[in-house]
């Protein structure tokens, strides 16, 4: 059977097969030493598969899988996802996109540099709890207390790669309105655009906000992040009502960084963007 390609070219199913079998082995609570010593592997050759630097071979995710007593339908969905490795492109669809938001912490995680437009509210990685809680009860009116304790939960985790001492270059990109939606309230509002603030006092985070005297820009056609690495290749994500997607080829790579860089053109400088947030926060003050 042919392994899929390795770093720098590994498909985005390659890399999240490798992150999933690093999280099952810690879950079933072995050492990447004992798995390999179970199985008749090289530790080296275990943690290459964890990290993705080498080809996937479906008899080898099928043994570790078995060791680590991964249910059927875990199961199946891995080995799915091996056989279909060398396959460009990754997309899933169902309600609330749990898979994407694991994906899209897994890939933050690893990345060096993140470029985030949203449009229509602040932007994940700089919401306070509270607002986050709100935004997701106001887009699944429908879900549960303890569904939305957990997607707050997740979030909020997901910020700690802010705090890290090898923490990514962030550029958080809005819209003007996004500051000016009342998402849950005025106080919710101004503790939010405080917030923001502090953020961008930090020396790897950047904010610019697209003012809505812009106009029609490019923006208008939906948010996005691109997500960079060291040694891997660059990556966007998607998603909208119900469709996630993560996509790496070459033109649409090309064609979200081009939207960027007209976004960035039309947005105000950092200096002026923080006195434009320092203004509506006084506003709701």
């Amino acid at each position: 059977m042919r392994p899929m390609s390795g770093n720098p070219h590994t498909s985005i199913r390659s890399r999240q097969v490798a992150a999933e079998l690093r999280s099952l082995r810690e879950q079933a609570g072995l050492s990447g030493a004992e798995a390999a010593k179970l199985l008749g592997m090289s530790p080296s050759k275990i943690s290459r598969l964890e990290t993705g630097i080498t080809g996937l071979q479906i008899e080898d995710v099928a043994a570790l899988l078995g060791l680590y007593q991964v249910p059927a339908a875990t199961r199946d969905e891995l080995l799915d996802l091996v056989r279909r490795s060398e396959e460009r492109g990754w997309w899933t669809r169902q309600p609330g996109l749990p898979k994407l938001w694991r994906s899209l912490i897994d890939f933050e995680a690893k990345a060096t540099r993140v470029h985030n437009y949203e449009a229509m509210f602040v932007p994940g990685l700089v919401q306070t709890a509270e607002y986050a809680r709100a935004v997701i009860q106001g887009i699944v009116p429908a879900i549960t207390p303890s569904e939305l304790n957990n997607l707050v939960a997740a979030r909020m985790a997901r910020q700690t790669v802010l705090t890290r001492s090898d923490a990514p270059q962030f550029c958080a990109v809005l819209d003007e309105g996004a500051l000016r939606r009342p998402i849950g309230g005025p106080g919710v509002m101004h503790r939010q655009l405080q917030h923001l603030l502090v953020v961008a006092e930090q020396p790897h985070v950047m904010l610019r906000v697209v003012p809505l005297a812009a106009g029609a820009q490019a923006g208008l056609r939906g948010s996005f992040v691109i997500l960079e690495f060291a040694e891997e290749p660059a990556l966007v994500a998607v998603e909208n009502q119900s469709i996630g997607m993560f996509l790496e080829e070459e033109v649409d790579l090309a064609s979200y960084r081009l939207a960027l860089e007209n976004i960035l053109h039309a947005a105000l400088a950092p200096a002026a963007t923080m006195e434009l947030i320092t203004q509506i926060a006084a506003d709701l003050g």
